[in-house]
């Protein structure tokens, strides 16, 4: 059993190191084009921010 859980434990961290890897650049580069003039909160952006905070 132990062994088991370490063995999934390890692979679950690889796996989200990989895709942490993967995806920080892709967001990071169209954080970028936004630009800091449209981050405002609007839209549906405001919507999920409003909803998220009332679910607390």
């Amino acid at each position: 059993m132990f062994a088991n859980t370490t063995e999934f434990l390890t692979t679950m961290l690889r796996i989200g190191l990989v895709s942490t890897l993967f995806i920080a650049p892709v967001a990071g580069f169209a954080a970028n084009q936004i630009g800091s003039e449209r981050a405002g909160m609007k839209g549906a952006g405001f919507v999920l921010y409003v909803s998220l905070q009332r679910n607390r």
